[in-house]
């Protein structure tokens, strides 16, 4: 199998999209301890969109609500991604979006949010 990354292209701004439902989504944690979400939205038969979040400044773990230091919100809709495809193309994405030295966090983060 091939995965093809192209046509990288920015979000809409926060204030025209200031919310966002994360079906698909793993937390990773930069070298400098950040955490970023990534999520991949618009899934289809053969695409794909693949979003890497500017830092997260706070996680609401009773409302499983993360928002990023540009003011959006991400509603965690359920569990990180668990298929290995579609957790591969997250982290590949991540990787070419800026993050290619990060660390997974996203099972803690889970635990974390599945304990409230």
């Amino acid at each position: 199998m091939i995965i093809l990354l192209a046509n990288g292209r920015d979000a809409p701004s926060p204030q025209d999209q200031p919310q966002v439902e994360a079906l698909s989504w793993r937390m990773l944690k930069s070298p400098n301890g950040e955490l970023h979400l990534v999520t991949l939205r618009d899934r289809d038969m053969d695409r794909g969109v693949v979003r890497l979040t500017s830092a997260i400044t706070s996680i609401d773990n009773s409302a499983r609500v993360v928002t990023t230091s540009s003011g959006r919100q991400y509603s965690l809709q359920g569990p990180p991604e668990g298929e290995a495809l579609e957790q591969q193309v997250l982290c590949a994405g991540a990787a070419r979006l800026g993050l290619p030295e990060a660390t997974d966090v996203s099972a803690w983060v889970w635990s974390q949010m599945s304990a409230h």
